[in-house]
């Protein structure tokens, strides 16, 4: 009770944060359109009309990625969380992409276990991604099945060799400069408890290896 009250604490802050932030970017809307229909009066050039505008809009676009977690997620303390990892990762400029497709009535473990998970994961991924010059990606991705809570965290990563992937979860395993290993073996008690199962591929997307995580937990009856 007193881990689920501080993170009711941190991260119900963090989603507040977020709704002013929304608000904001809604008071901004107006002035960035009436920026981009300006730029027909300013540029002559069409070519140079539609690249500015492209680039304006895409500008518009990224910074209101964190906006879309209000509208993917409808508890506000998972949505709390994820802004805030998108916050710490965009200090090492890691892009984080979220799929969320989710009930919370449907969520088979406390909040504060599912954070705990997804922190476990989101954290090694973002080690793993710090000091690289690779496009930096993480994909997170929870999604609602007929009997069953897939959890998955992906990044860009080198190709892992089965044996490698084993090692994670030991005990005694440490990946330092790597970012894989730190907390798996809780991660994994936490799942076997829950009677859930945890598989580690390598995966290919977008023409890029991904190093992917996925958890599937048994729905609640």
């Amino acid at each position: 009770k007193k881990t689920q009250l501080e993170m009711n604490k941190l991260y119900y802050d963090a989603y507040d944060e977020l709704i002013l932030l929304i608000r904001e970017r809604q008071h901004d809307m107006k002035n960035h359109i009436n920026a981009i229909l300006g730029m027909i009066y300013t540029i002559d050039n069409y070519e140079d009309l539609v690249a500015s505008q492209k680039k304006y809009c895409n500008d518009v676009i990224i910074k209101s990625k964190e906006t879309k977690l209000l509208f993917l997620i409808g508890n506000p303390l998972i949505a709390g969380f994820l802004y805030r990892k998108l916050q710490e990762a965009q200090k090492s400029k890691i892009a984080i992409e979220c799929k969320v497709a989710s009930n919370e009535s449907c969520y088979t473990v406390p909040e504060y276990e599912l954070i705990e998970m997804l922190g476990i994961m989101i954290d090694n991924a973002i080690d793993a991604l710090k000091g690289m010059e690779i496009d930096k990606k993480i994909l997170v991705k929870i999604e609602d099945r007929k009997d069953e809570l897939l959890i998955l965290v992906a990044n860009i990563s080198r190709y892992y060799k089965p044996d490698e992937i084993c090692r994670f979860f030991q005990k005694d395993f440490t990946s330092k400069g790597k970012g894989h290993g730190i907390g798996l073996s809780k991660l994994k008690k936490m799942i076997k408890e829950r009677k859930g199962d945890i598989a580690v591929t390598n995966e290919m997307i977008d023409g890029s290896n991904f190093l992917q995580f996925c958890i599937v937990l048994p729905k609640r009856e």
